[in-house]
């Protein structure tokens, strides 16, 4: 697999995958917000609901929120390494690299 080089001297494939673990960062942010809104027992299904009565009448799920918070933030900052990560070093100029030593 050959990666494209972008102008600003990154591989596209590098691009993609910072966009993907920002685009799962924002999903898990919502997901943590709803956690943290919601009652219990009034979750969307994929969420797991719960069947019996909560204790009490407008319980949350604030573990939930927060691990996926936790999970979004670690995808953040995985997406600005992907980014930072692709720079290319300065190379030294060939006038100020200093010339092995001869053996005489």
């Amino acid at each position: 697999m050959s990666s494209v080089s972008t102008p600003g001297g990154r591989s596209s494939g590098k691009t993609i995958a910072a966009v993907v673990l920002a685009v799962i960062a924002v999903l898990l942010i919502v997901v943590a917000v709803i956690y943290f809104i919601e009652p219990a027992h009034s979750l969307p299904a994929f969420m797991g609901q719960i069947t019996s009565p909560p204790k009490r009448a407008n319980a949350t799920r604030p573990l939930r929120g927060a691990g996926a918070l936790v999970i979004a933030i670690i995808c953040l900052v995985g997406a600005w390494f992907t980014l930072r990560g692709g720079k290319p070093k300065a190379e030294t100029p060939a006038s100020e690299k200093t010339p092995a030593p001869s053996k005489s």
